[in-house]
């Protein structure tokens, strides 16, 4: 016979914050082993770090200024807007599938943090390819995660790589979104590293109708044709580049289309590429006529 439990008292704590991490190639938030941390803004020292509940969703307590708040009673809810601070949020992956990220959060805040909402410095929309049709709106109350070059690619995938450098100065375009699409339909974002590398991961469209043929084609010999899209705002040549992209940052690039050349002297702009069933798509500017190069190259001027 079990014991009787009598429950002597009973203490909730308000979650000032809430975040959805969101991996766009996998399509999942369910993302093991990163490291978020959270600290005032003006006092980048108190760091906290969060935690993921068994939803997936990353929550933080004991955050600088907001114990009130945390342990006023639910049945009486807490002044929101006389509790609010500015904290920074820091997003890292010490395994290295993804690259860093930071953004501003006005906290605490009802249900998840939503950097698109009336508060954020973010303007407009901010894409994060699914499949819906391009131009992709804003997904609520999600912050997107970038693969990093190294990320493991899973065969189900389809890959596209580049490194991207500015045109003319040479200089890596660190940070710099590229954006792929299919059809008019975007199915991929991509983020540069430091040193302008980028992986684009999207899962493949639906094969198109096999074409009857003798002999047979392979089963497998699938092509579709994609476009890329650069965003980005060169910084000063002699700026040093941050270490951590902030997400308004970005958002705000998303302003900025720029050019990528398919060919450098003559500068010709880039076309449309083939993209094969599971082949990686690597993508590459000729520099001297047929000649060409290592790089992408992204207009800086």
């Amino acid at each position: 016979m079990s014991p009787a439990v009598r429950m002597l008292e009973r203490v909730e704590r308000q979650a000032p914050f809430g975040l959805r991490l969101w991996d766009a190639a996998a399509a999942t938030q369910r993302i093991d082993g990163l490291r978020v941390e959270l600290s005032p803004r003006q006092r980048p020292e108190q760091r906290v770090r969060a935690f993921v509940n068994p939803s997936g969703i990353w929550c933080a307590l004991g955050l600088p200024g907001l114990q009130t708040f945390e342990h006023a009673s639910a049945a009486d809810p807490a002044d929101w807007s006389a509790a609010l601070r500015g904290y920074r949020v820091e997003v890292r992956d010490p395994a290295g599938r993804f690259l860093p990220l930071a953004f501003d959060a006005d906290l605490p805040v009802r249900g998840l943090f939503n950097p698109l909402s009336a508060g954020s410095p973010l303007p407009g929309p901010f894409p994060v390819p699914e499949s819906p049709p391009s131009p992709p709106g804003p997904v609520p109350s999600r912050v997107p995660l970038f693969s990093a070059p190294g990320r493991p690619v899973p065969s189900a995938l389809a890959e596209v790589r580049a490194q991207v450098l500015e045109h003319p100065s040479g200089r890596p375009a660190a940070w710099c979104l590229i954006a792929v699409s299919l059809d008019g339909v975007t199915r991929g974002l991509g983020l540069a590293d430091q040193e302008g590398r980028v992986l684009i991961l999207f899962p493949y469209p639906a094969r198109p109708r096999p074409v009857l043929t003798s002999p047979p084609s392979p089963t497998n010999d699938f092509r579709w044709t994609l476009t890329l899209t650069a965003y980005y705002r060169p910084g000063p040549l002699d700026s040093a580049v941050s270490a951590m992209p902030d997400l308004a940052d970005l958002q705000q690039q998303l302003a900025a289309p720029r050019t990528l050349f398919e060919s450098l002297a003559p500068d010709r702009p880039l076309t449309a590429l083939p993209l094969e069933y599971q082949v990686p798509l690597t993508v590459r500017t000729r520099t001297t006529g047929a000649a060409g190069s290592s790089y992408l190259f992204v207009d800086a001027t």
